[in-house]
Protein backbone atom coordinates (compact mmCIF):
# COMPACT_ATOMS: atom_id res chain seq x y z
CA UNK A 1 0.00 0.00 0.00
CA UNK A 2 3.15 2.54 0.52
CA UNK A 3 3.42 2.12 -3.44
CA UNK A 4 -0.01 3.17 -4.31
CA UNK A 5 0.48 6.73 -4.05
CA UNK A 6 2.94 6.25 -6.71
CA UNK A 7 0.72 4.12 -8.58
CA UNK A 8 1.59 5.36 -12.64
CA UNK A 9 1.77 3.32 -15.78
CA UNK A 10 1.46 3.86 -19.31
CA UNK A 11 0.85 7.48 -18.58
CA UNK A 12 -1.34 7.77 -15.90
CA UNK A 13 -1.92 7.93 -11.72
CA UNK A 14 -4.47 5.77 -10.96
CA UNK A 15 -6.82 8.58 -9.03
CA UNK A 16 -9.29 6.31 -7.30
CA UNK A 17 -9.02 2.31 -6.93
CA UNK A 18 -11.14 0.03 -5.10
CA UNK A 19 -10.28 -3.57 -5.22
CA UNK A 20 -11.78 -6.57 -3.71
CA UNK A 21 -9.74 -10.16 -3.33
CA UNK A 22 -11.11 -13.39 -2.40
CA UNK A 23 -8.92 -15.96 -1.52
CA UNK A 24 -9.52 -19.89 -0.93
CA UNK A 25 -7.05 -21.14 2.22
CA UNK A 26 -6.45 -23.75 3.73
CA UNK A 27 -4.25 -25.40 6.82
CA UNK A 28 -3.60 -28.69 6.97
CA UNK A 29 -3.39 -29.94 10.70
CA UNK A 30 -3.15 -33.67 11.84
CA UNK A 31 -6.52 -33.26 12.95
CA UNK A 32 -7.42 -32.73 9.71
CA UNK A 33 -7.59 -29.24 7.31
CA UNK A 34 -8.86 -26.31 8.24
CA UNK A 35 -10.73 -25.06 5.40
CA UNK A 36 -11.35 -21.32 5.11
CA UNK A 37 -11.43 -18.17 3.19
CA UNK A 38 -9.99 -14.74 3.01
CA UNK A 39 -10.98 -11.41 1.33
CA UNK A 40 -9.20 -8.22 1.01
CA UNK A 41 -10.92 -4.93 0.68
CA UNK A 42 -8.79 -1.95 -0.47
CA UNK A 43 -9.38 1.74 -1.07
CA UNK A 44 -6.84 4.18 -2.47
CA UNK A 45 -6.99 7.68 -3.53
CA UNK A 46 -4.31 9.57 -5.35
CA UNK A 47 -5.11 13.01 -6.38
CA UNK A 48 -3.00 15.50 -8.12
CA UNK A 49 -3.35 19.34 -7.25
CA UNK A 50 -1.52 21.00 -10.39
CA UNK A 51 0.59 23.71 -9.10
CA UNK A 52 1.44 25.40 -12.40
CA UNK A 53 -0.42 26.13 -15.67
CA UNK A 54 1.39 23.09 -17.91
CA UNK A 55 0.98 20.57 -14.99
CA UNK A 56 4.50 20.09 -14.40
CA UNK A 57 4.66 20.32 -10.64
CA UNK A 58 1.99 18.91 -8.02
CA UNK A 59 1.33 18.02 -4.99
CA UNK A 60 -0.11 14.38 -4.51
CA UNK A 61 -2.82 14.15 -1.75
CA UNK A 62 -4.62 11.12 -1.06
CA UNK A 63 -4.95 7.90 1.52
CA UNK A 64 -5.25 4.33 1.57
CA UNK A 65 -7.92 1.79 3.63
CA UNK A 66 -7.86 -1.94 3.80
CA UNK A 67 -10.14 -3.99 5.48
CA UNK A 68 -8.87 -8.07 5.65
CA UNK A 69 -11.11 -10.66 7.08
CA UNK A 70 -10.85 -14.28 7.50
CA UNK A 71 -14.12 -16.30 7.80
CA UNK A 72 -15.03 -19.40 8.29
CA UNK A 73 -13.08 -21.85 11.47
CA UNK A 74 -10.01 -22.07 11.66
CA UNK A 75 -8.60 -22.24 15.58
CA UNK A 76 -4.99 -22.47 14.31
CA UNK A 77 -5.29 -19.41 12.60
CA UNK A 78 -6.30 -16.59 14.98
CA UNK A 79 -6.95 -13.92 13.07
CA UNK A 80 -10.39 -12.68 11.80
CA UNK A 81 -10.02 -8.96 11.26
CA UNK A 82 -7.43 -5.99 10.42
CA UNK A 83 -7.46 -3.20 9.04
CA UNK A 84 -5.05 -0.11 7.89
CA UNK A 85 -5.62 3.36 7.28
CA UNK A 86 -3.16 5.71 5.81
CA UNK A 87 -3.18 8.87 4.60
CA UNK A 88 -0.15 10.61 1.97
CA UNK A 89 1.30 13.55 1.05
CA UNK A 90 3.62 13.76 -1.72
CA UNK A 91 5.39 16.32 -3.98
CA UNK A 92 6.58 16.06 -8.13
CA UNK A 93 8.16 18.15 -10.53
CA UNK A 94 9.90 18.11 -13.96
CA UNK A 95 13.21 18.76 -12.92
CA UNK A 96 13.95 18.96 -16.72
CA UNK A 97 12.83 18.12 -20.35
CA UNK A 98 13.35 14.25 -19.43
CA UNK A 99 13.24 14.16 -15.84
CA UNK A 100 11.12 14.16 -12.96
CA UNK A 101 11.10 13.63 -9.16
CA UNK A 102 8.46 12.34 -7.11
CA UNK A 103 8.83 12.25 -3.41
CA UNK A 104 5.50 10.76 -1.14
CA UNK A 105 5.17 10.60 2.70
CA UNK A 106 2.78 8.17 4.26
CA UNK A 107 2.00 7.03 8.18
CA UNK A 108 0.29 3.86 8.38
CA UNK A 109 -2.09 2.52 11.40
CA UNK A 110 -2.55 -1.32 10.74
CA UNK A 111 -3.77 -3.48 13.36
CA UNK A 112 -6.85 -5.47 14.21
CA UNK A 113 -8.26 -1.52 15.94
CA UNK A 114 -8.77 -3.17 19.06
CA UNK A 115 -7.08 -1.09 21.84
CA UNK A 116 -5.34 1.34 19.80
CA UNK A 117 -1.97 2.50 20.76
CA UNK A 118 0.36 5.34 19.29
CA UNK A 119 2.84 2.60 18.92
CA UNK A 120 0.55 1.02 15.96
CA UNK A 121 0.98 4.00 13.98
CA UNK A 122 4.26 3.27 11.83
CA UNK A 123 5.82 5.66 8.79
CA UNK A 124 6.93 5.58 5.67
CA UNK A 125 8.41 7.34 2.92
CA UNK A 126 9.51 6.68 -0.78
CA UNK A 127 11.55 9.16 -3.79
CA UNK A 128 11.27 7.93 -6.92
CA UNK A 129 13.24 9.50 -9.95
CA UNK A 130 11.70 8.96 -13.71
CA UNK A 131 13.84 9.29 -16.73
CA UNK A 132 12.09 9.77 -19.62
CA UNK A 133 14.68 8.02 -22.85
CA UNK A 134 11.96 8.15 -25.93
CA UNK A 135 8.63 8.96 -26.28
CA UNK A 136 7.41 5.47 -25.77
CA UNK A 137 10.28 4.28 -22.78
CA UNK A 138 10.74 5.67 -19.52
CA UNK A 139 12.55 4.22 -16.89
CA UNK A 140 12.49 4.37 -13.09
CA UNK A 141 14.39 4.41 -9.85
CA UNK A 142 12.16 4.50 -6.40
CA UNK A 143 13.89 4.07 -2.79
CA UNK A 144 11.97 3.71 0.22
CA UNK A 145 12.16 3.01 3.96
CA UNK A 146 9.42 2.19 6.26
CA UNK A 147 8.88 0.62 9.84
CA UNK A 148 6.87 -2.35 10.09
CA UNK A 149 6.25 -4.73 13.56
CA UNK A 150 9.19 -7.33 12.68
CA UNK A 151 11.82 -4.24 12.18
CA UNK A 152 12.66 -1.93 9.14
CA UNK A 153 11.89 -2.55 5.38
CA UNK A 154 13.79 -1.31 2.66
CA UNK A 155 12.47 -1.02 -0.74
CA UNK A 156 14.63 -0.37 -3.96
CA UNK A 157 12.91 -1.00 -6.81
CA UNK A 158 13.55 -0.58 -10.69
CA UNK A 159 10.84 0.20 -12.95
CA UNK A 160 9.69 1.00 -16.54
CA UNK A 161 7.03 2.41 -18.85
CA UNK A 162 7.40 0.59 -21.96
CA UNK A 163 5.04 1.02 -24.91
CA UNK A 164 6.29 -1.57 -27.25
CA UNK A 165 3.77 -0.57 -29.65
CA UNK A 166 0.41 0.26 -30.64
CA UNK A 167 -1.15 -2.37 -28.53
CA UNK A 168 1.34 -4.03 -26.15
CA UNK A 169 2.39 -2.15 -23.02
CA UNK A 170 5.04 -3.31 -20.93
CA UNK A 171 5.31 -1.02 -17.22
CA UNK A 172 5.71 -2.04 -13.17
CA UNK A 173 8.20 -1.49 -10.40
CA UNK A 174 10.35 -5.15 -10.04
CA UNK A 175 10.05 -6.72 -7.98
CA UNK A 176 6.82 -5.39 -6.30
CA UNK A 177 4.62 -4.89 -9.44
CA UNK A 178 4.81 -6.13 -13.19
CA UNK A 179 1.96 -5.54 -15.81
CA UNK A 180 1.91 -6.71 -19.59
CA UNK A 181 -1.16 -5.73 -21.13
CA UNK A 182 -2.30 -6.15 -25.04
CA UNK A 183 -4.77 -3.75 -26.29
CA UNK A 184 -7.64 -5.96 -27.90
CA UNK A 185 -9.48 -2.95 -28.81
CA UNK A 186 -10.07 0.35 -27.85
CA UNK A 187 -12.05 -0.85 -24.55
CA UNK A 188 -10.51 -4.07 -23.91
CA UNK A 189 -6.88 -4.65 -22.47
CA UNK A 190 -5.54 -8.31 -21.34
CA UNK A 191 -2.41 -9.68 -20.00
CA UNK A 192 -0.31 -10.77 -17.07
CA UNK A 193 0.36 -8.96 -13.72
CA UNK A 194 2.25 -9.23 -10.78
CA UNK A 195 1.42 -7.99 -7.56
CA UNK A 196 3.31 -8.49 -4.61
CA UNK A 197 2.40 -7.40 -0.62
CA UNK A 198 4.21 -7.38 2.12
CA UNK A 199 2.38 -5.77 5.55
CA UNK A 200 2.56 -6.25 9.17
CA UNK A 201 -0.81 -5.63 11.92
CA UNK A 202 -0.62 -5.78 15.19
CA UNK A 203 -3.00 -8.07 17.11
CA UNK A 204 -5.31 -7.36 20.19
CA UNK A 205 -3.33 -8.79 23.30
CA UNK A 206 -0.49 -6.19 22.52
CA UNK A 207 1.69 -9.54 22.03
CA UNK A 208 1.65 -10.73 18.76
CA UNK A 209 1.48 -9.61 15.29
CA UNK A 210 0.15 -10.83 12.19
CA UNK A 211 2.80 -10.21 8.66
CA UNK A 212 1.17 -10.65 5.12
CA UNK A 213 3.89 -11.45 2.70
CA UNK A 214 3.03 -12.37 -0.38
CA UNK A 215 3.81 -12.75 -4.22
CA UNK A 216 0.86 -12.99 -6.92
CA UNK A 217 1.27 -13.87 -10.80
CA UNK A 218 -1.59 -14.26 -12.77
CA UNK A 219 -3.75 -12.97 -15.84
CA UNK A 220 -6.34 -10.08 -16.12
CA UNK A 221 -8.64 -8.24 -18.67
CA UNK A 222 -9.65 -4.84 -18.39
CA UNK A 223 -12.39 -2.70 -19.56
CA UNK A 224 -12.68 0.47 -20.10
CA UNK A 225 -16.52 1.66 -19.09
CA UNK A 226 -15.69 5.29 -19.99
CA UNK A 227 -12.51 7.29 -21.28
CA UNK A 228 -11.26 7.53 -17.28
CA UNK A 229 -12.91 4.52 -15.70
CA UNK A 230 -11.48 0.86 -15.87
CA UNK A 231 -12.77 -2.31 -14.41
CA UNK A 232 -10.42 -5.27 -13.82
CA UNK A 233 -10.28 -8.67 -13.28
CA UNK A 234 -7.64 -10.70 -12.07
CA UNK A 235 -7.28 -14.67 -11.10
CA UNK A 236 -3.69 -15.09 -9.67
CA UNK A 237 -1.67 -18.18 -7.86
CA UNK A 238 0.27 -17.49 -5.30
CA UNK A 239 3.88 -18.51 -5.25
CA UNK A 240 3.89 -17.12 -1.78
CA UNK A 241 1.77 -16.85 0.87
CA UNK A 242 3.13 -16.10 4.21
CA UNK A 243 0.14 -15.56 6.70
CA UNK A 244 2.26 -15.68 9.79
CA UNK A 245 1.62 -14.86 13.52
CA UNK A 246 4.92 -13.92 15.78
CA UNK A 247 5.33 -12.31 19.31
CA UNK A 248 5.88 -8.99 19.51
CA UNK A 249 9.80 -9.10 20.16
CA UNK A 250 10.30 -11.86 17.27
CA UNK A 251 12.04 -8.77 15.06
CA UNK A 252 14.12 -9.58 11.84
CA UNK A 253 17.05 -7.72 11.09
CA UNK A 254 14.93 -6.01 8.07
CA UNK A 255 13.26 -6.55 4.57
CA UNK A 256 14.52 -5.87 1.37
CA UNK A 257 11.10 -5.36 -0.67
CA UNK A 258 10.00 -8.53 0.19
CA UNK A 259 13.11 -10.65 0.89
CA UNK A 260 14.16 -11.24 4.75
CA UNK A 261 17.29 -10.72 6.43
CA UNK A 262 18.41 -12.39 9.60
CA UNK A 263 17.23 -15.44 11.46
CA UNK A 264 14.11 -14.57 12.65
CA UNK A 265 12.16 -17.16 15.50
CA UNK A 266 9.60 -19.59 13.66
CA UNK A 267 5.53 -17.85 13.20
CA UNK A 268 3.42 -19.11 16.11
CA UNK A 269 1.15 -20.65 13.24
CA UNK A 270 0.83 -23.59 11.13
CA UNK A 271 1.33 -22.78 7.71
CA UNK A 272 -1.23 -21.12 5.44
CA UNK A 273 -1.15 -23.33 2.35
CA UNK A 274 -0.80 -21.12 -1.79
CA UNK A 275 -3.50 -21.02 -3.86
CA UNK A 276 -5.54 -19.00 -5.79
CA UNK A 277 -7.19 -15.82 -5.28
CA UNK A 278 -9.58 -13.63 -7.59
CA UNK A 279 -10.00 -9.76 -7.50
CA UNK A 280 -11.81 -7.33 -9.37
CA UNK A 281 -10.81 -3.54 -9.22
CA UNK A 282 -12.34 -0.55 -10.80
CA UNK A 283 -10.04 2.46 -11.12
CA UNK A 284 -10.33 5.81 -12.18
CA UNK A 285 -6.97 7.25 -13.97
CA UNK A 286 -5.59 10.54 -14.39
CA UNK A 287 -3.05 11.50 -17.07
CA UNK A 288 -0.74 14.42 -15.30
CA UNK A 289 0.18 15.72 -19.07
CA UNK A 290 -3.11 16.22 -20.55
CA UNK A 291 -5.02 19.25 -20.71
Amino acid sequence: MLLAGLSFGQGYIEGVNVSYEHMPMKIKTEAGDQKFTGSNLKIATTIPIFLTPNKSKYLLVGGNLEAFHFSGTHPDFEVKKVYSISPTLGYSTTVSKNFNLTALLMPFLSSDYKNVKSSDIKFGAIVRGSWKVSDNLTWKGIVGYRRQFYGPQYIVLVGMDWKVNAKLWIFGDLPHSATVSYAVNKKVNAGFNLFVQNSTYRLNDQRRYFEYNTVNPGLFAEYYISPDWAIRATAAYTLIRNMEIYHKNDKADGFIDFYELGNRKDPINPEVAGGLSFKVGLSYRIVPGKH
